[in-house]
């Protein structure tokens, strides 16, 4: 079974105006009907009342002859004055001096004042009682007695004036339905070739490179705005795929020298293992595994970083500990004299690996560099745990020094791949700090370099 293909967003909305317009076009001809018939209504009402006290005030001062009489025209109302009975005709307007009696006269009651009319029907062909509307009777007194006057709308009616407006209605209403339903429809594509517009350009962008942008049309309308926001994602999206482009190109690299290194080691003992110096293969062999080690773990922890799959827990986390137990471990594994003395009592908040790791990769960069010894302080500085780690090493350009935090970037590469640097330690540093709230950086001193770490002491994370 095929998909069911659902109408374009223009085909809905122009559906949508559209109905919403013959909705708003149906209730204003109701309204315009009515209002025209009422109108026509109490106009032909007013016409024939005011008739019938003309015709009243002329007959209560006239001599009424035994022949009938002619009644002047009051523009489209016409007169009949018959007998009290309503059998004989006294006096008419002239274009029904001719016709019997056109009316009779019923009461709901005895006062006369409530009479009303009713046409009688015959075969008279002076008069087409069809061009009779609008009728009232009204009583009347007479040289000749007590009388009745009728009064009419004569010509044409009001109900075929209402028909022919109706007819109108139901001709324009359409056409204007058809004509709103053309502008909606142009309009709207006006409106959304803009983002017609973007999403050409965006497939194209995914089928060739994240170097293009979208266009931005002028304004800062919604389609503008989202233009910009399509263009933000697309410098973010081609910043990461740069990223991890040169992510991967540092990994390989950093991977394939230990490799090589092993692997030449090892066929050239192979190709003559007599003479071979196996312990210092095996020396080799052992620093190159742990820098192939220490190497996967770090990209195994950025990249669970980069996921936000690291699980971390909040306890209260001593850092003066932390330090004494990296100062024994450097002094077990090196000469380097490691000072202590400045390293007072801090606690904070946070996952006691991340901050372990965080102290072990500054003391790890410091020892490679150090000539002779380390310094190590802690302390508290306002809502922060302030760690610094010093080396009376070559030092560096502090001015520079934000550099050597980005990955695989190191102040002496060729050096640091000798002693087992790989150029990530101190991202990772900056990825834990940032966690934090905290912040890592170089500091001026006279001799040799100077880390310093802040984190805070309520273990408060920065929003994501």
């Amino acid at each position: 079974m095929a998909p069911r293909r659902e109408l374009s967003i223009r085909a809905r909305l122009t559906l949508f105006f559209v109905l919403s317009v013959t909705v708003v076009l149906a209730f204003t001809g109701v309204a315009l009907v009515n209002l025209v018939h009422r109108s026509l209504v109490n106009s032909a009402n007013d016409q024939v009342q005011g008739a019938i006290v003309m015709t009243q005030d002329y007959l209560a001062h006239a001599t009424l002859p035994d022949t009938r009489v002619a009644l002047p025209i009051h523009g489209d109302v016409v007169i009949q004055v018959t007998n009290a009975a309503g059998t004989t005709v006294w006096a008419a307007s002239s274009p029904i001096i001719q016709a019997p009696v056109l009316a009779e006269a019923y009461g709901v009651n005895s006062a006369i004042s409530d009479y009303q009319l009713r046409l009688v029907a015959h075969s008279s062909p002076q008069i087409d009682l069809s061009q009779l509307t609008q009728g009232q009777v009204q009583p009347v007194s007479t040289s000749r007695g007590p009388g009745l006057v009728f009064g009419f709308v004569y010509g044409t009616s009001i109900t075929h004036s209402v028909t022919i407006l109706l007819a109108s209605v139901a001709i324009s209403f359409p056409l204007l339905m058809l004509l709103a339903g053309g502008l909606i429809w142009y309009a709207l594509g006006l409106a959304l070739a803009p983002v017609e517009a973007i999403r050409r350009r965006v497939e194209r962008i995914a089928s060739r490179d994240l170097s293009e942008r979208v266009p931005v049309p002028g304004g800062d309308d919604e389609i503008a705005r989202l233009a910009r926001t399509l263009n933000a994602m697309l410098n973010r999206l081609e910043a990461g795929s740069k990223f991890q482009q040169e992510f991967v190109s540092n990994a390989s690299h950093e991977l394939r020298s230990p490799l090589t290194t092993l692997l030449a080691t090892v066929e050239r003992a192979a190709n003559d293992p007599e003479r071979a110096d196996w312990p210092a293969a095996a020396e080799t062999i052992r620093r190159e595994g742990r820098r192939l080690d220490g190497l996967i773990d770090d990209l195994f922890w950025l990249a669970r970083h980069d996921e936000n799959q690291i699980e971390v827990t909040s306890v209260e986390v001593d850092l003066d500990d932390l330090l004494f137990e990296e100062a024994e471990r450097v002094r077990a594994m090196s000469d380097l004299n490691v000072d202590t003395s400045l390293v007072s009592p801090t606690r904070v908040v946070g996952d006691p690996r991340l901050l372990k790791r965080m102290i072990r990769n500054v003391v790890d960069n410091a020892a490679r560099h150090a000539h002779q010894g380390l310094v190590f302080t802690c302390r508290y500085d306002g809502d922060f745990g302030l760690v610094t780690v010093a080396d009376d090493g070559e030092g560096i350009d502090v001015e520079k020094s934000a550099r050597f935090f980005e990955r695989f970037v190191r102040a002496d590469p060729a050096r640091d791949r000798q002693t087992g640097g790989t150029g990530l330690g101190l991202s990772i540093v900056t990825d834990i700090v940032n966690r934090y709230g905290g912040s890592a950086r170089f500091v001026e001193v006279e001799h040799g370099s100077k880390i310093e770490l802040r984190v805070r002491v309520d273990g408060q994370r920065d929003a994501p």
